[in-house]
């Protein structure tokens, strides 16, 4: 059993063909180390899921809140009849 490196395993296994490689990874194309660009384009997309994440998270506490004053609302209006 030959050792293989991580650019070779990641090249062999989870992309089966350079196109599909560089489909997923444009730089990895252009700079010839594989594993450093890929770690690059991973770390920009958890940082672009981690902002929508941060909206969503926002928008939530925004609803919620918006629900707590509604209650509120509705509490107040059932004491007035």
């Amino acid at each position: 059993m030959t050792l293989t490196t991580l650019e070779q395993y990641v090249k062999r296994e989870i992309f089966k063909t350079d196109k599909e490689l560089f489909d997923f990874c444009p730089a990895c194309d252009e700079t010839g180390n594989t594993i450093e660009a890929l770690m690059k384009g991973l770390f920009q997309e958890a940082k672009k899921l981690q902002k929508e994440r941060d909206e969503i998270l926002k928008i939530n506490r925004s609803i919620a809140k918006s629900i707590e004053e509604l209650r509120t609302v509705v509490k107040d209006i059932g004491r007035l009849v």
